[in-house]
C-alpha cells in the first residue's frame, strides 16, 4: 500500500528547473552600448543642467576649502616643528603651542562654516584661504623673536578680520531658507569674531612695537603676545561653539557646545 502511494508521488529529483529570466545584480555594472555609438574624444559623461550644477558646487566647494587649508597647515606645522626643536627655550615653546592652537582653530572654523554655508566658489573664495592661512607660516620662522612674531600674528588676525567681514557680507538669508533666526545668529557670531580679531591684531601690533623699542624685555613682550593669542583662540572657539549649537537647534539637530 505504501509502495503504491509512493509510486504516485512525483519524482522531485527528476524535475527540471524552469528557465528563469536573467536578472541584473545590484552590483552588475555591465552595460550593452548601442552598436551605432561612436566614441568621441572629449565627450561628456554627464550633461550640465540646474540640478547637476548645484550638486557639483555642493560637492566641490567644502572639499576644496578643507584641502587647501590642510595643505597650507601641513607646511606650517612642518616648519613649526623644525624650528621649535632647533631653538629650545621657554618663549619658543610657548609661541609654538600658541601657533599650533591657531592651526587647529583655523581648520575648525573652515570645517564649521562648510557645514553651515554653501555657495558657488569664485576666485575670491580660492584666494582667501591662501591669503589668510598663508599668514600662519611666517611666525614659525621667528620663534623666540618677540617683535617679529607679534607683528606677523597681528597681520594674521588682520587678515582673519577681513575674511570674516567678507563672509558676513556674502552670506545672505538665502543660506538658511525660512529660518531667519539662524541667519541672525550667524551674523551676530561673525560680528563678535570680527571684534575679537580686531582687538587681538591691535594688541599684538602694540606688543611687537614695544618689543622693538624695549629689546631688553623680549621675554615679557613675547609672553604678552602668547597670552593674547591664547585668549583670542579661546574666545573664538567658545563663541563659535555656542553660535553653532544655537543654529543647529533651530533645525532640530542636537549639537551641544563642546559635545
Amino acid at each position: 500500500m505504501m509502495f503504491g502511494v509512493a509510486a504516485e508521488l512525483p519524482d522531485l529529483r527528476s524535475r527540471r528547473r524552469r528557465p528563469t529570466s536573467p536578472r541584473h545584480s545590484f552590483y552588475d555594472t555591465s552595460y550593452d552600448a548601442p552598436e551605432n555609438l561612436v566614441p568621441v574624444r572629449g565627450d561628456a559623461i554627464q550633461a550640465l543642467n540646474h540640478e547637476v550644477l548645484i550638486r557639483r558646487s555642493l560637492e566641490v566647494s567644502p572639499n576644496g576649502f578643507i584641502t587647501i587649508v590642510s595643505i597650507i597647515q601641513g607646511v606650517a606645522l612642518a616648519l613649526l616643528a623644525q624650528n621649535t626643536f632647533a631653538k629650545p627655550g621657554l618663549l619658543v615653546y610657548a609661541q609654538s603651542i600658541a601657533l599650533l592652537l591657531i592651526f587647529v582653530c583655523v581648520f575648525y572654523w573652515y570645517l564649521a562654516m562648510s557645514v553651515l554655508l554653501r555657495w558657488a566658489p569664485s576666485f575670491l573664495d580660492s584666494f582667501l584661504p591662501f591669503a589668510i592661512a598663508g599668514l600662519e607660516i611666517p611666525p614659525a620662522f621667528f620663534l623666540g623673536n618677540a617683535r617679529a612674531w607679534n607683528l606677523w600674528l597681528a597681520a594674521f588676525w588682520t587678515g582673519t578680520l577681513i575674511g570674516l567681514w567678507i563672509t558676513e557680507k556674502w552670506s545672505p538669508p538665502s543660506h538658511f531658507g525660512e529660518a531667519r533666526d539662524a541667519h541672525r545668529i550667524l551674523h551676530e557670531l561673525l560680528r563678535d569674531l570680527q571684534m575679537t580679531a580686531a582687538v587681538s591684531a591691535l594688541a599684538l601690533g602694540l606688543f611687537g612695537m614695544f618689543a622693538m623699542l624695549d629689546p631688553a624685555h623680549q621675554l615679557f613682550w613675547g609672553m604678552a603676545g602668547v597670552t593674547t593669542v591664547l585668549a583670542t583662540v579661546a574666545v573664538i572657539v567658545a563663541r563659535t561653539e555656542v553660535g553653532a549649537s544655537k543654529i543647529h537647534s533651530i533645525f532640530g539637530v542636537n549639537r551641544p557646545p563642546f559635545n
